[in-house]
């Protein structure tokens, strides 16, 4: 792998045929192009293949171009809005997976109501807040994503997506005021906004030059049909996570987390299904409850999550609803100038039924 990749970076040129306006970051490794792709397009509720294995982590590049980290496949986290760097909470030797695993099982339960159903007309309303990584020399920050997804009740029919970046940054390595001193393109155009609409949320098939609704769903971008193939069973969903993860990623445990988050990221999957994936999750082993009380939108949860690799990935879960929070990333270990413990990434979903594409809940 080229020595100036970094982990989980966009690729702009290779993100150009989903987003039609980004400029070429040299020598990124493809098995991080077709992950963050997928990664984006799952904001979207578009269809793509499953992404390829997370590379090894790398150092920072050198180069004066904003490289844009994906949301990990693997999506606001367990932290205030303000703060950046998050401690991990501390539990004694016998807690944590115990704890994790009882916990989650309560929240399975609590899970397992049915949800709200899309009449005829009526939408599914995804929205997705992100705050995601863009990398230049010494500087860092985080970008604020707003991303909006209206599904029907036949999703075969013209789903509807809204995207804005924001402009609000928050810095992670050096300060806006210095990367500005220093001649840095601090508003140059990271991803294009817009709205765009398409039969089962397939974007880019015209472009592809192909039907919409022909490609099969996945874990990072599911249809009504690879929802339906997941068992509800907890030991074969857990077996079929395990063979859907196997050989990618950075450590086996560390990607059913991802598996899990991309899913519960797409802010489609049933309450049943829910259930079932928090009582999979809470059988893999290094599992630890990271942050008891996370504030995350103004929704407190607990976080779950698995360190390997010098990285921690954290999926949020409201104990008392069961309800898919968000996400988050840390890294804990130096990259570059971003020192271990900074949020990397982090993500929150919310969904309700509306009565018409377009409408807010």
């Amino acid at each position: 792998m080229p020595e100036d990749n970094v982990r989980d970076m966009w690729s702009e040129e290779e993100l150009d045929r989903a987003l039609a306006a980004l400029r070429p970051v040299e020598d990124v490794d493809d098995r991080v192009v077709r992950r963050a792709k997928a990664e984006l397009l799952v904001a979207a509720g578009s269809r793509e293949p499953a992404p390829a294995p997370d590379p090894e982590p790398a150092p920072a590049p050198r180069r004066r171009r904003w490289a844009w980290w994906a949301a990990s496949a693997g999506t606001v986290a367990a932290v205030v809005a303000s703060v950046l760097v998050v401690q991990t909470v501390q539990f004694d030797d016998s807690m944590p997976s115990a704890a994790a695993a009882e916990q989650l099982n309560w929240a399975a339960a609590k899970a397992s109501t049915v949800d709200e159903p899309l009449a005829p007309g009526q939408y599914r309303y995804i929205a997705t807040h992100a705050w995601w990584m863009a990398s230049m020399d010494e500087y860092s920050y985080l970008a604020e994503n707003l991303l909006e997804t209206w599904v029907p009740a036949d999703e075969k029919q013209d789903w509807l997506w809204r995207r804005d970046v924001t402009g609000a940054r928050k810095w992670v390595a050096g300060s806006e005021e210095e990367a500005r001193k220093a001649g840095f393109p601090i508003d140059e155009a990271g991803w294009p906004e817009g709205e765009w609409r398409a039969p089962c949320g397939d974007w880019f098939a015209e472009e592809e030059g192909r039907e919409p609704c022909e490609t099969q769903g996945s874990w990072q971008i599911p249809d009504e049909e690879f929802l339906a193939s997941l068992p509800r069973d907890t030991q074969a969903l857990y077996d079929r996570l395990r063979d859907d993860t196997e050989g990618r990623g950075q450590d086996p445990d560390l990607e059913m987390v991802v598996y899990v988050a991309d899913l519960l990221r797409t802010g489609q999957v049933p309450a049943d299904l829910r259930a079932a994936l928090y009582r999979a999750l809470a059988k893999v082993p290094n599992l630890e409850i990271t942050e008891q009380v996370a504030n995350l939108d103004g929704v407190e949860g607990t976080a779950y999550g698995i360190s390997a690799k010098g990285r921690r990935h954290d999926v949020i879960v409201d104990p008392e609803t069961g309800q898919f929070i968000g996400e988050r990333k840390v890294t804990e270990e130096d990259l570059g100038d971003i020192p271990a413990g900074t949020v990397t990434q982090y993500t929150s979903v919310m969904t309700a039924v509306v009565p018409a594409m377009g409408v807010r809940p």
